[in-house]
């Protein structure tokens, strides 16, 4: 049997599933038989990407009351055996001057709501005999960006609260894992994949040589909601075709004081 055949039929909440990334990650599971409830703030987005995908819509603001959210996507589908807090926002600003507002905004929709909605998922996980949960964190919080005012923190949370969950509810049943994306062409970005330099600058940079889609992070979220990865709990898995792993080598270096393969005297 196959994964794909286990899994036909399992019921999903995918958070900020109608456009970006989530919206990559909810097509790659209804392809692979997943029963989907797109949640997003445009109600008319989660309409269309819910008819899309034959999966149902719960328009809301994750980030003003999660549990409501989750309960809702239950009630569409019959129960509910996982959750993607795919969610997420930024509030552009230099750390020292990021104001109150903008902080208590991207932690309500980047970790409060991760947190929140998780709890909910838990009474109907229990209903279903287990579930799983997959947060969307970021290389952000290895390679930390400049001027996004708390999004690194909150992403940094993401993780963090993914290993916590991971050990307290893994008796239950319950299996908590995260995706940190890496530069990933979406219609947010597109201003910058749009210029064929900054396109070509940012690819080259990439050792699988090419910027990554949303589907690409479906893929793995499908893959850590499945079966085959029963045994993989609390981690944080990097998705960004190795780019993070180059960083060293932009470091200025010296060059070597004499030709690879010749002999020092003496």
């Amino acid at each position: 049997m196959t994964v794909d055949q286990h899994r036909r039929g399992f019921r999903v909440l995918v958070t900020g599933g109608a456009s970006g990334i989530g919206s990559g990650i909810a097509d790659v599971l209804a392809e692979r038989g997943w029963r989907v409830a797109v949640n997003d703030i445009d109600a008319d987005a989660a309409a269309s990407a819910a008819a899309r995908l034959g999966g149902t819509a719960v328009p809301g603001d994750i980030g003003v009351d999660p549990a409501s959210i989750v309960d809702a996507a239950a009630a569409s589908l019959g129960g509910l055996d996982a959750v993607v807090n795919n969610a997420g926002i930024h509030r552009r600003a230099p750390l020292d001057r990021v104001r109150p507002d903008q902080l208590d905004d991207v932690y309500a929709v980047n970790l409060r709501a991760v947190v929140l909605a998780s709890q909910a998922a838990l009474a109907h996980f229990e209903q279903a005999g287990g579930g799983a949960v997959v947060n969307l964190s970021s290389i952000a919080v290895v390679t930390p960006q400049m001027d996004v005012g708390l999004y690194t923190a909150t992403k940094a949370g993401v993780s963090a609260f993914t290993a916590q969950a991971a050990v307290e509810w893994g008796a239950r049943n319950v299996r908590v894992n995260a995706v940190a994306p890496g530069m990933t062409r979406t219609a947010m970005a597109e201003a910058v994949y749009a210029d064929p330099v900054l396109h070509e600058q940012r690819r080259s940079m990439v050792p699988a040589g090419r910027i990554g889609t949303p589907r690409d992070i479906g893929a793995v979220v499908a893959f850590l909601l499945s079966d085959d990865a029963s045994y993989i709990n609390g981690q944080t898995i990097v998705v960004d075709g190795g780019f993070t792993q180059t960083l060293i080598g932009l470091l200025p270096h010296p060059r070597p004081a004499h030709d690879e393969g010749s002999r020092s005297p003496g």
